[in-house]
């Protein structure tokens, strides 16, 4: 095909009004010139900018769409036929669509199957795979024909027939007419969009397409591509070659492909694919020629469809499998059986109460200990520790690590024979169950010889798993422990220190008062040592002296300590006021607002925070918004800063910026409890909800709907709105609660409970759904909702998966907690009449 061919009506396509990730599509003309470019530098450069902005980070737009006929003219064409064969399948494949009907980049992909399908038979291997992951992807599933015939998809499973499918490939005896009957199983074509020329017989044909190739192809990776994409296509056809290809004499890497395709299809987990995938363990290599960016961790991809599940036998089939992947000789096998326990640890719950005894052997194991603690570090403190045995075993191995007395000697055979026999953890412990003799000289020790990080981030874990004794591991040698040092701090937010874990102890107070009168103690580590100091209170008020010298290195979190040090009065409490005082004039400018808070807190003085506010209310959003806090905190000691509030509103209808929105809540919220008066409050939030419209928006919606709920009937002229609002989940949850303020009747409270259930279920805001689950109250909610809620409480998949990864288990198991705790208050799950 000549080039002025494959380019045809390029420029005429109305690229001006379709965007892709940059905006504008004008450039896309050029870029697919570029892409057959006889200068391998430009063709490689112009599919890398349609990687950025047709296909970004899996995004797909309305430019793609009209990119993609030229794209498959291109590959059909052989111009980088390879490549743009996988930016193709890489387009049908995503689920992401912006600006564009749900389906219509796949639907688009498919249309052009009849260019794509002869490239099965390319000489070129490389060519030939990538036919088959586009075929795989276009024509595989329900929404190609939603897309491409107007038909709703179709319901229990069932796929549109592919007429001239064939027999069931590669079935093996018995198997014989296990495929299902396809006739009459197509949608209903009256009263369908027109379907693309030639669209139909290309997807119609595409399972004999690959059904012909799979009979002849001798690449493995091909074979593996094939049987991928037939299983996508056609599961129950595609089981006999999915079973055949676990041949133990067959090439690793479609063996592999077979026991993906097994689940992809369907079928029950058996031995054989146990024994095959702990046979072809290590695995990640045998998927680094394969396409699928999503199963380049082969272990992991089994793990995780084996738990979605969710039945109890596909559960203990992946934590089997997982006990004895940590069990294998090879530590490049025990390296990805971690990186696959960590999966499942991060989505089921009861996987880590599970699989920690497997866990606590492989410290010993110098390839598989750093990605072991780097889990324990996100199970800690949130999930089941499993027996008191194993708990124990776990902290003397953690403190042996953290003082080098644990060494990791464990050789391959004895990993393995270690989780045979159940008796050792393959940890060497030294005398003092891994204290030592609890010096300082003994932790430098451990300190020199670990430079890796492996002792501080072993003390890390022990922090949270046993405090009492990570403590005076900690003192030992607080320098070299900055990991240990930031998880006993606790979490960071607005100076303060939020679950704080090490009990007070002397010896540590004594280190972190000689830490911070080191003057070259700068950044995280004196923020750190700071927070420790606040967690522990009063307790903690030795360290004054030395806090009030560090205060210019932690402007913004050393007034609230001093506040929580300080004594209730004597020579120390004047001379913390006296600071303080000095502080709000004198100190660095962006802790000001912070010192003169802590100075109202110790002496009700509240004019210098009053002064501190002004400034702030003139300066950048961020410093409004915390003048904006602060104002709210006096009440109506601030009467008087009620015009500057108001002077640093921003102008309605002006495009405000999400900063510049939540900035106006909280002006709203600081207004009226410095007034009383709720009218204005309402009119601002009223003005911010108008133009927190599409998804940026979203948390901008939520902070105003809980301020109308602690407006309450004040805020009523906001339901019509709020009400809008409930079919977002992550809006739900907030609006109800506001409505609930307001006043509403009972059958809509009633109506209230679905979307702040469906909120939580999806991880919106699954805290505040919680709470308005428990004011709704009982009788708000039938027996589905009682039972959804009881899945939130006790079901084994994490509802909690996005955020900070060392932090989601933990909120996980909080959620947890919280959810049975709404389900005893709301009286449990009702049993059915």
């Amino acid at each position: 095909m000549d080039l002025a061919d494959v380019l045809a009506g390029l420029d005429d396509r109305p690229w001006g009004d379709v965007e892709h990730a940059y905006g504008s599509a004008e450039d896309v003309p050029a870029v697919l010139r570029a892409l057959a470019d006889d200068d391998p530098e430009t063709a490689g450069a112009a599919l890398h900018e349609l990687y950025g902005n047709i296909w970004h980070q899996g995004t797909v737009y309305a430019a793609t769409v009209e990119a993609v006929p030229y794209l498959a003219r291109l590959a059909a064409a052989g111009y980088r036929s390879a490549d743009v064969l996988v930016l193709l399948g890489s387009i049908a494949e995503s689920e992401d669509e912006y600006g564009v009907p749900r389906g219509a980049c796949r639907a688009a992909v498919a249309a052009q199957l009849p260019l794509v399908l002869p490239l099965l038979d390319a000489g070129d291997a490389q060519v030939r795979q990538g036919a088959a992951w586009v075929c795989g992807h276009a024509a595989g599933g329900e929404r190609t024909w939603s897309a491409l015939e107007g038909a709703r998809p179709v319901l229990n499973g069932t796929r549109p027939g592919l007429e001239g499918t064939g027999p069931v490939l590669g079935t093996r005896p018995g198997l014989e007419g296990t495929g299902p009957g396809l006739e009459g199983t197509r949608p209903s074509l009256e009263g369908a969009r027109p379907v693309p020329e030639g669209t139909r017989p290309g997807l119609e044909g595409t399972w004999s397409a690959l059904e012909r190739r799979w009979v002849v192809e001798g690449e493995p990776l091909v074979r593996a591509e094939l049987l991928a994409a037939m299983v996508r296509l056609e599961p129950a056809a595609a089981v006999g070659a999915a079973t055949a290809a676990l041949d133990p004499t067959g090439p690793a890497e479609l063996r592999l492909a077979g026991v993906l395709a097994c689940l992809d299809a369907g079928l029950p987990w058996s031995a054989v694919h146990h024994d095959t995938v702990l046979a072809l363990l290590p695995a990640d290599d045998l998927v680094s020629g394969r396409f699928d960016e999503d199963r380049r961790e082969p272990l992991q991809a089994v793990v995780d469809i084996l738990l979605r599940r969710a039945t109890a036998d596909d559960r203990e089939a992946a934590f089997g499998l997982l006990e004895a992947a940590l069990a294998l000789p090879g530590p490049d096998a025990r390296v990805e059986a971690v990186w696959a326990a960590d999966h499942a640890c991060m989505n089921s719950r009861s996987a880590p109460g599970r699989l920690l005894p497997s866990l606590v052997r492989l410290l010993g194991d110098p390839s598989a200990a750093p990605g072991v603690l780097s889990l324990l570090g996100k199970t800690a403190g949130g999930a089941d520790g499993g027996s008191a045995d194993v708990a124990g075993a776990l902290a003397d191995a953690l403190a042996g690590l953290a003082t080098g007395v644990g060494t990791a000697t464990s050789t391959e055979s004895g990993s393995a024979a270690d989780s045979e026999s159940g008796t050792s953890t393959g940890i060497a412990i030294g005398s003092g169950s891994g204290y030592g003799s609890g010096s300082s000289s003994s932790s430098s020790s451990g300190s020199s010889s670990s430079s890796d990080g492996t002792a501080d981030q072993a003390l890390a874990v022990l922090v949270t798993v046993a405090p009492e004794r990570a403590a005076p591991l900690l003192a030992a040698d607080l320098p070299g422990r900055p990991r240990a040092l930031t998880v006993a701090a606790g979490e960071r937010g607005l100076g303060t220190a939020r679950a704080a874990t090490l009990p007070f102890a002397a010896e540590l107070l004594d280190a972190v008062r000689r830490r911070l009168a080191d003057p070259g103690v700068q950044g995280n580590e004196s923020i750190d040592l700071t927070l420790l100091l606040t967690s522990w209170g009063t307790r903690a008020s030795a360290a004054i002296p030395e806090l009030l010298d560090a205060l210019p290195r932690v402007p913004l979190v050393g007034p609230k300590a001093l506040v929580a040090l300080c004594p209730a009065d004597g020579q120390v409490r004047d001379r913390v006021v006296d600071r303080l005082r000095k502080a709000t004039r004198t100190g660095p400018e962006e802790g000001r607002p912070a010192a003169a808070h802590a100075l109202f807190e110790l002496t009700g003085d509240a004019q210098p925070l009053r002064a501190a506010i002004r400034s702030g209310l003139s300066g950048k959003l961020y410093d409004i918004r915390d003048a904006a806090r602060r104002s709210a905190e006096l009440g109506s000691a601030g009467a008087e800063l009620a015009p500057a509030l108001r002077a640093a509103l921003g102008e309605p209808g002006q495009g405000r910026t999400i900063p510049r929105l939540d900035a106006d809540t909280e002006l709203a919220e600081a207004l009226w409890r410095i007034t009383g008066e709720a009218d204005e409050a309402v009119r601002i939030l009223a003005s911010v909800l108008a133009e927190s419209d599409g998804p940026w928006f979203n948390w901008t919606g939520v902070r105003a709907a809980r301020l109308a709920a602690q407006l309450g009937p004040a805020a009523r002229t906001l339901r019509p709105v709020l009400e809008s609002m409930l079919d977002t989940p992550l809006h739900a949850p907030a609006c109800a609660l506001a409505l609930l303020a307001i006043g509403v009747e009972d059958e809509t409270r009633r109506a209230l409970a679905d979307p702040v259930l469906t909120s939580a279920e999806h991880n919106a805001d699954p805290d505040t759904a919680l709470e308005a689950l428990t004011s709704l109250g009982r009788p708000a909610l039938t027996q589905d909702h009682l039972n959804r809620l009881t899945a939130l409480a006790d079901g084994d998949r994490r509802v909690v998966s996005s955020g900070l990864e060392h932090q989601i288990i933990r909120a996980d198991e909080r959620l947890r907690i919280r959810a049975r705790a709404t389900l005893s208050a709301l009286g449990g799950p009702r049993e059915p009449k």
